[in-house]
């Protein structure tokens, strides 16, 4: 908690707001993606797997847009500035592809018995924001304030349809959720909004790897019990 003057608080409220800029945010997670789209790969000895792209009509990594709310009152001010960055929704699906390759090389491709599998990433998290929430107490020429500042991922779930057709014929179709673990994460002391957002970026690579597995496991056991009932 701090005390400053007014003047001195709206130099630094101006100074904070130009330092960043949606189009410096999107520069830089650009950056971290090599400024280029991942493209979906399914190894070529699975050619019994397609993976289906999500539809996207944007060739750009990422799209920020930036939004501030303010609650002035007497007395106390309440400030909510955030950064919400889209990711192109390809970029979740070609990382569920990466993974599902590596999950699924053996098991999977027992279970399938040389059959074919479609899927399709029908939802995946794809946003997250940047947030810096503060509080103003007004004391006559002097303010107390403090903030809060943390990186907010997307809430969303894994949804991934399948269709597994033996000689042509739709034998099973479906659809699995797996749930997505992401939590807020406060920036540590004179943590850059840099730092923290490549942070994020490398827990988000991380958690669809996770969701993948848990995708192949559930995937697995469906397909098993497909092909027991088959056999019956």
């Amino acid at each position: 908690m701090k005390s400053i003057s007014y003047p001195a608080y709206i130099v630094l409220l101006l100074v904070f707001s130009s330092c960043v800029t949606t189009k410096k945010f999107d520069a830089y997670v650009s950056a971290q993606y090599n400024d280029q789209v991942p493209e979906i790969t399914v190894k070529k000895k699975a050619g019994n797997v397609k993976v289906l792209p999500a539809t996207q009509t944007s060739d750009k990594v990422s799209a920020t847009t930036s939004h501030t709310k303010t609650i002035p009152l007497l007395f106390y001010w309440k400030i909510d500035h955030r950064f919400d960055c889209e990711l192109n929704k390809q970029i979740g699906t070609a990382n569920f592809s990466k993974a599902f390759n590596t999950a699924s090389a053996r098991s999977l491709d027992k279970v399938l018995n040389g059959q074919q599998l479609e899927l399709t990433v029908e939802q995946a998290p794809s946003v997250f924001s940047m947030v810096d929430k503060t509080n103003i107490i007004w004391l006559v020429l002097y303010a107390v304030h403090w903030s809060k500042v943390y990186v907010e991922p997307d809430k969303k779930d894994l949804v991934v349809a399948y269709r597994f057709t033996q000689n042509d014929n739709t034998v099973k179709t479906g659809k699995i959720t797996v749930h997505n673990k992401l939590d807020n994460q406060g920036l540590r002391f004179f943590q850059s909004w840099k730092s923290a957002t490549s942070e994020h970026l490398a827990a988000y690579d991380q958690e669809i790897i996770a969701m993948t597995k848990e995708f192949v496991i559930k995937l697995e056991d469906e397909l098993t019990q497909t092909a027991a009932t088959a056999k019956e």
